[in-house]
């Protein structure tokens, strides 16, 4: 069996780098969202980021760097830190992502997800499909009177 080390080695350089500004990344995203809003952080970011760079590894293999990133480390983020993160990635190299907000409720408490889609392709979970996006929330599809 692969150590984690053996691993990482196997990776090509590209997805290796990757990995490495996830593990920086999803920390700091986690911290900043404690004290600011999603939409100030995602506006520094913005005005951070320098112009695009060319793609050279795929959307799915960038999600991919993420997840694990996320998963394998000494604590777990949740989907707005990973889908924070896979976005801004994503448009560094060129990629137009859409982070995208969801909610439904599930035994009568109100749940909500983030996930980042490509072309219309959720990349980031398999989940998805069971949160309703906001943008698409209408007043009866929530019922928003407690039971």
């Amino acid at each position: 069996m692969l150590t984690r080390l053996q691993k990482l080695r196997r990776l090509p350089a590209e997805e290796r780098w990757l990995l490495v500004q996830s593990a920086v990344l999803l920390p700091i995203v986690h911290l900043a969202l404690k004290f600011i809003s999603v939409a100030r952080l995602q506006g520094l970011v913005t005005r951070a980021m320098r112009a695009p760079r060319p793609r050279q590894i795929s959307p799915q293999a960038t999600a991919r760097m993420v997840r694990i990133a996320a998963h394998r480390g000494l604590y777990h983020f949740k989907c707005l830190d990973q889908s924070l993160v896979l976005g801004w990635l994503l448009r560094r190299h060129g990629t137009d992502a859409r982070i995208v907000f969801g909610a439904r409720k599930e035994d009568n408490q109100m749940e909500a997800h983030a996930w980042v889609e490509v072309d219309g392709l959720a990349l980031n979970d398999d989940i998805h499909q069971h949160f309703s996006p906001f943008e698409e929330l209408t007043a009866t599809s929530v019922n928003l009177t407690t039971p």
